[in-house]
């Protein structure tokens, strides 16, 4: 029995014309959205298990936390050095499927507003998880940057000019400005606008779009924590 693995090619296509892997469509977009979220989880996974190797990053983090830590930093030391894998797993896995799905409203939002097409929210989740080939490799290589110079700071992102023990709230809305988080929404953005068959020059638009709503959220997250921790 043949198996047609033509769907997974999009993960490989949208690095070099993401527009046109819009226009082609995705047969399976189920199982993009299933690929897409192993893909982030299993970069996630590794990064996290790295960084539980060295004790500079333990006790950064450590310090980025007290803000939210009443007590018990001796159990939140535990957490981050032991966290049994069943945990992290499930942990991770909700995390990136939820990531994936909300991003893919954002773009089915986009959508509509653009071509007042009902489309289901699968089908453009599943378009645009196309680009969460990129940022997994994303989080790989800030991921080992960090572990090679001991510090959280260290990365493709702004929050390298910001130190994360000390200003933990705005780190975490710097680091979120990373070259390959970026570059994943703007090749989602142009590849939902070629699903969309609009024409290329207005996934920039898009792109635009995306990245500060993306933004804005992780900026009222922080702002949130902050007014709760102070």
């Amino acid at each position: 029995m043949n198996k047609d693995y033509s769907w997974l090619s999009g993960f490989f296509r949208i690095l070099q014309q993401p527009h046109k892997v819009g226009l082609s469509g995705n047969a399976e977009p189920l199982k993009s959205i299933v690929f897409a979220g192993i893909l982030e989880t299993t970069a996630s996974l590794m990064i996290a298990w790295l960084h539980r190797q060295s004790p500079a990053l333990i006790a950064e983090n450590i310090q980025m936390m007290k803000p939210w830590m009443k007590n018990g930093q001796q159990q939140q030391s535990s957490t981050l050095t032991s966290l049994p894998f069943d945990q992290a797993l499930l942990s991770t896995l909700t995390t990136s499927f939820v990531g994936i799905l909300a991003f893919g409203f954002v773009m089915w939002i986009i959508h509509w507003a653009l071509t007042k097409e009902s489309k289901k929210l699968y089908e453009i989740a599943g378009m645009v998880s196309y680009g969460s080939g990129v940022y997994a490799i994303g989080t790989v290589c800030t991921g080992i940057l960090a572990f090679a110079f001991g510090s959280l700071r260290w990365g493709p992102h702004l929050g390298i000019f910001m130190d994360p023990s000390t200003y933990p709230f705005m780190f975490a809305i710097l680091a979120r400005i990373n070259v390959f988080s970026i570059l994943s929404y703007v090749l989602a953005s142009y590849a939902m606008i070629g699903y969309s068959n609009i024409e290329s020059r207005y996934g920039l638009v898009s792109s635009i779009i995306v990245i500060s709503i993306v933004l804005i959220w992780y900026a009222l997250f922080s702002l949130i924590g902050l007014s709760l921790t102070s």
